[in-house]
């Protein structure tokens, strides 16, 4: 009973150390492609929707840039918000030929985020 038990621990001890080295190379690429959304949105977005989402800058203004943290963004699913930035519309351009499809992809939870910072901000009555 015991050598069972020890070749068990010895199964999963190798099982654990071969899925550290992946587990280790997934976080820092993850935590990356959050890193590159923001700053693609930044680079891309921020002029018309603002730091904040809210469409609120000069140039949003004048061209009737949506607010990301209203109830009709937090609606679109994250296909919609894909065809959206990929495709254009209304006044917004397409950047799908200035963004590939990952980049446009690491916009998605950047997006999304607007809609929970408005959420968890609302202060109750």
């Amino acid at each position: 009973m015991f050598e069972r038990f020890e070749r068990n621990a010895r199964k999963y001890k190798v099982g654990a150390m071969t899925l550290l080295p992946l587990i280790l190379f997934a976080f820092p690429h993850i935590a990356a492609a959050q890193g590159d959304g923001q700053k693609l949105y930044d680079a891309n977005c921020a002029k018309c929707h603002g730091a904040d989402g809210t469409g609120n800058t000069v140039v949003g203004k004048a061209v009737g840039a949506k607010d990301l943290n209203s109830p009709e963004a937090k609606k679109l699913t994250d296909a919609e918000v894909h065809t959206q930035i990929e495709q254009g519309k209304g006044n917004m351009p397409p950047f799908g030929g200035t963004l590939n499809k990952a980049q446009i992809d690491s916009l998605i939870p950047i997006v999304r985020a607007f809609g929970k910072k408005a959420a968890g901000a609302k202060k109750p009555s």
